[in-house]
C-alpha cells in the first residue's frame, strides 16, 4: 500500500470537512471553490500532484476512503463516514489524526492555502485524456500480471507523462498524427480512434534526478503512436530521438 502524505491527508480532509451541503438533503457535492460537480472530478484535481505512484483509479478510491475515515469524526460532513463497532468513529491513524487535530479549527480559506497547489483546477478540459490514460494503464497492469511460457513475469517499457495539462497542451500544439511514423489512429479506427495518441518526453524524465521541471509542451514534448512510443524507450538508459527513430526505420 502507497504511503498517504501529509498534503494527501490535507486534501482528504479538506474534501470532508467543506463538501457543499445541498438544501434538498441529497448527498454532499465536491466543495464549491473546486467548481466541479461530481466526486470524480474532485479526486483528479489532486491526481498530478500527490498521485504517489498510484494509477487513476487507485488513486481515486484511496482519496475517497480517506475523505470517508474523516466523514466520521466530523458530523457536519452530511456522510456516515468509516465506523467501526457500536457506529463509533473508526480510529484515525497517527498521521491522520496529526492533520485532523491541525486543521480542524481553521477555516476553509486556511486550509485552502495549504492544498491550492496541489489542485489542477483545470480538470474538466481533460476527460478524453484521463479516459485514455485509465485504459491504457489498466491494459499495462493486466499485461504485468502475464507469464511467459517459460514463467518468466512479462513487463513492458511504457512510460507516462505526469502532467495531464502539459499532455493537453502538447495534443493541441502538436496533432494526434504521430510523428515518428505518421500514424493517425482515426484513420485506421475510426471514431474510436479519434483524438488518440500517447505523449512523449524527448528528454527522459529520470534525467532530471527527481528534480521538478518546467514542462514546455511545445519544445520538451511529442506526440508518438504506442509502437513508436515503445521503441523510444526500448533500450534501457537509452532514448532515441525523433530523428534516431525515423532512421531505424524501414522504408516500404
Amino acid at each position: 500500500m502507497e504511503k498517504r502524505s501529509k498534503e494527501f491527508l490535507q486534501a482528504s480532509f479538506y474534501l470532508s470537512r467543506f463538501s457543499e451541503k445541498k438544501e434538498d438533503g441529497k448527498y454532499p457535492g465536491p466543495p464549491a471553490k473546486l467548481n466541479v460537480d461530481q466526486w470524480k472530478q474532485a479526486y483528479l484535481m489532486f491526481y498530478e500532484r500527490l498521485n504517489g505512484g498510484r494509477s487513476i483509479l487507485a488513486f481515486e478510491n484511496s482519496l475517497k476512503n480517506t475523505r470517508d475515515e474523516f466523514d466520521s469524526h466530523l458530523p457536519d460532513s452530511g456522510r456516515t463516514g468509516w465506523r467501526g463497532k457500536n457506529r463509533k468513529p473508526k480510529s484515525l491513524s497517527e498521521e491522520a489524526e496529526v492533520v485532523f487535530n491541525e486543521s480542524k479549527d481553521k477555516t476553509e480559506s486556511e486550509i485552502w492555502n495549504q492544498i491550492r497547489e496541489y489542485a489542477d483546477l483545470d480538470i474538466k478540459q481533460y476527460k478524453q485524456i484521463v479516459d485514455d490514460l485509465i485504459g491504457i494503464q489498466e491494459s499495462e497492469a493486466e499485461y504485468k500480471k502475464g507469464k511467459t511460457e517459460g514463467g518468466r513475469k512479462v513487463f513492458t517499457s511504457s512510460r507516462f507523462e505526469r502532467s495531464l495539462s502539459a499532455k493537453n497542451q502538447a495534443i493541441k500544439i502538436h496533432g494526434v498524427k504521430c510523428k515518428g511514423c505518421g500514424f493517425d489512429f482515426e484513420e485506421v479506427y475510426g471514431e474510436w480512434g479519434a483524438g488518440f495518441i500517447e505523449v512523449h518526453h524527448l528528454q527522459s524524465l529520470a534525467s532530471n534526478e527527481g528534480k521538478e521541471v518546467e514542462t514546455d509542451p511545445e519544445t520538451d514534448l511529442a506526440v508518438l503512436c504506442a509502437n513508436c512510443h515503445r521503441m523510444v524507450h526500448r533500450k534501457k538508459e537509452v532514448t532515441l530521438t525523433i530523428e534516431e527513430l525515423k532512421s531505424k526505420m524501414k522504408k516500404h
